[in-house]
């Protein structure tokens, strides 16, 4: 082996390990519980204070909101993958309400929604999915 195949299988592992290493603390700092407070789309801020996003571990998701004409809580539940660094893709289930009842509560068109993470430290999370960016408060 020539010292430029040892070098560059160094650099190929420091790589694979940098991206392993990014998506664990991504994971970690998604962890808990996150208030919608605004949605913006095409300069249009519009405040939310009823929908909450939760990272319950590496895999799963709840969404819940508040329903304010019934004055109640309502839930979905599914799962979080992580297909590349900073991309997450969530996934709704029909627990407890089939999908198609859950989704006209929410902006999500489908029950599987894909977000660029623009931001998240301790006390703020910036989803960005298209043309629309969520900014989150750590609840």
């Amino acid at each position: 082996m020539t010292v430029n195949k040892i070098f560059g299988g160094f650099i190929v592992c420091l790589c694979l390990l940098t991206v392993a290493a990014c998506r664990d603390e991504l994971s970690g700092q998604l962890h808990g519980k996150w208030q919608l407070k605004t949605i913006e789309q095409t300069g249009h801020v519009t405040k939310v204070d009823t929908v909450w996003y939760n990272f319950q571990s590496e895999s799963l998701f709840m969404y819940q909101l508040y329903w304010t004409e019934k004055d109640t809580f309502i839930c979905s539940y599914g799962y979080r993958t992580q297909p590349e660094g900073n991309v997450i893709r969530l996934e709704l289930i029909a627990h407890p309400y089939p999908v198609n009842v859950f989704l006209p509560f929410t902006d999500w068109d489908e029950p599987v929604q894909t977000f660029h993470v623009e931001k998240v430290d301790r006390n703020r999370l910036i989803l960005r999915k298209e043309e629309k960016t969520y900014t989150f408060d750590r609840y």
